[in-house]
């Protein structure tokens, strides 16, 4: 993998997402309603509540965008045709791969400024001040989505489960509740999770509480690191797999 081939699949992304200009206007206003549901029931509770449920939203919309967009990668691919050529190409697909991440980061920080303007606009703030966080969250995010697309790459039916994998990685990691409240089996599944860790840290730094903070991250960085090496080695298997059975198109 090198920043050049890396580098030209983040620009081709920018080409193409550039003349579809609508698609951004839904980027703009399809999260404010998946997540108000969510965000509005915590402030009626409380105001320091909903600004804790709106944190832990936006870190996991960085996780349900890293997840589809990982999966579509390939999809789309197949869709059009042409995953034989990326395959046939001096490029990787973990180069590939890399690629649309970050060019997702442009995108999904996009999403998360006009996401958190509206809500201020509506009465919740989660803090302009933890865009940076929400950004760093992302790469968090994108080496864990890793471990999915060799997931998907090798057992592509799993693909179905995509959004029902999200929600119960919402659900387990605190996205709408303290982690604290949960079952100590269950706690111990959500520290296995690093949405978990970057919703406590987004939500620690909200509220200014620092406590404990160096354990949080580092926690964060161990288990990233664990999902990221798995995830390239998944990668690989399955794309020598598919070189082995000539099932670069199959569905």
């Amino acid at each position: 993998m090198s920043l050049r081939e890396v580098l030209t699949i983040a620009k081709k992304e920018f080409r193409v997402q550039g003349r579809y200009r609508v698609v951004w206007l839904n980027f703009a206003l399809t999260p404010f309603f998946i997540l108000a549901p969510w965000v509005f029931t915590a402030k009626f509770l409380s105001s320091s509540f909903g600004e804790s449920v709106l944190v832990g939203s936006i870190m996991w919309y960085w996780l349900n965008q890293y997840f589809f967009g990982l999966q579509e990668a390939f999809e789309d691919e197949r869709e059009e045709g042409t995953l034989v050529s990326v395959a046939l190409s001096p490029v990787s697909l973990l180069s590939f791969l890399v690629g649309k991440g970050l060019w997702m980061i442009v995108e999904c920080s996009y999403i998360t400024v006009v996401t958190i303007t509206i809500f201020k606009l509506a009465g919740v703030s989660a803090g302009f001040k933890l865009i940076p966080l929400y950004i760093a969250s992302g790469f968090y995010m994108f080496a864990f989505s890793l471990l999915w697309a060799g997931l998907v790459l090798r057992f592509r039916r799993i693909g179905g489960v995509n959004l029902l994998t999200q929600e119960a990685l919402a659900v387990t990691s605190g996205v709408t509740a303290d982690i604290r409240a949960y079952p100590r089996i269950v706690r111990g599944v959500a520290y296995l999770i690093p949405l978990t860790y970057t919703i406590i840290v987004g939500r620690k730094i909200l509220h200014g509480d620092l406590s404990g903070l160096s354990y949080y991250l580092l926690g964060l960085n161990l288990v990233t690191l664990a999902y990221l090496l798995v995830g390239i080695w998944m990668i690989k298997r399955g794309e020598e797999f598919l070189r082995i059975s000539g099932e670069w198109e199959a569905w």
